[in-house]
């Protein structure tokens, strides 16, 4: 992992292209949630009550509130009334090679679910994003405010940084990327380029490679952007393969890994209703990318996003929670 000169220097203290497709459930939306839900649609199409009562205790387990300052003001979000709602998704590298201090949000993605539209919005947002880190008084790269502060501080800065709401967070341990990908079997995706021992094309992944695909960035001609789109392509994969599992010992396999890895503060009724009443807005999704350009400051690398992108996203995801 990338050593950040940035982040080496700052403390390491706790704490809503745009073709619509019909899709598996899971579908580049992140591999905790989608997993979750997956299983629990299954499970509301005959599997058997053992499962369904040990995803209720997964959630139960992963469950951990989060307190942050900028929450949305009108009140928590109604999913029983399928009130359009946004998530948080995080993929730190703490849990990575036996590592156990707090590590860094890698991977960071907005997904805004509206029901009346039937429409998920996936935003992924580059680590790299010159920020204002709220309560710091300083900007630094985007991973940085979970570095410093843990989901919470991720999750204030972005909100005040796009001008949004995020009502609930998933955040994944990278490790459990592998534990879920030796639990649904070897995952097939279309590779951009040939590196490192991965050919270009159709490959297969499993639970001893599929960390570093996922992760290389360097040696990619697009560098994070190209990263966020294998990272992606791996979520699809594992989002089909999950949607042909009928086995009861697989899904206890898969909730294996999220109890594992995962924390939320989704509760299981939360789960159930999004299972249940945003189903249709999970099957369509448009993915989209804050895009800024890179910059080097003071020997420190970043990406540089226009205020106008800024804007134009921001506007984008209030939209789609119908605030604007």
């Amino acid at each position: 992992m990338d050593e950040d000169k940035s982040q080496q220097q700052g403390s390491h203290k706790k704490h809503r292209h745009h073709k619509k497709k019909r899709m598996s459930t899971p579908k580049k939306w992140g591999i905790g949630v989608g997993v979750v839900i997956a299983t629990l649609l299954v499970i509301g199409g005959g599997l058997m009550t053992k499962v369904y009562l040990d995803a209720k205790d997964v959630v139960d387990n992963t469950y951990q509130k989060v307190n942050v300052k900028s929450k949305r003001t009108t009140g928590t979000v109604s999913l029983k009334k399928e009130a359009p709602f946004s998530v948080l998704i995080l993929g730190v590298d703490t849990g990575e090679d036996g590592r156990t201090d707090q590590g860094r949000s890698d991977t960071m993605m907005v997904a805004t679910i509206n029901p009346k539209t039937n429409m998920t919005t996936l935003t992924s947002l580059p680590r790299d994003t010159k920020i204002p880190i709220t309560g710091h008084g300083t900007e630094n790269k985007l991973n940085a405010a979970y570095a410093y502060g843990d989901v919470s501080l991720a999750m204030d800065t972005i909100q005040n940084y796009l001008n949004i709401p995020i009502d609930y967070y998933v955040q994944m341990n990278m490790k459990g990327l592998e534990e879920i990908t030796g639990a649904v079997g070897p995952i097939t995706v279309n590779n951009p380029f040939a590196f490192d021992g991965y050919a270009k094309g159709e490959i297969e992944l499993n639970e001893g490679n599929v960390l570093a695909f996922s992760r290389m960035r360097h040696d990619d001609p697009n560098g994070d952007y190209g990263r966020q789109k294998r990272q992606r392509s791996v979520v699809t994969a594992l989002g089909k393969n999950i949607a042909s599992i009928n086995g009861v010992t697989k899904y206890q396999s898969i909730l294996s890994a999220l109890e594992n890895n995962m924390k939320t503060d989704l509760k299981f009724d939360d789960v159930k209703a999004i299972a249940t009443k945003y189903r249709s807005a999970i099957e369509t999704i448009k993915d989209t990318q804050l895009q800024g350009q890179s910059q080097m400051i003071d020997g420190v690398s970043y990406e540089v996003v226009p205020t106008a992108q800024v804007t134009k996203v921001s506007q984008m995801i209030r939209k789609q929670l119908e605030l604007d």
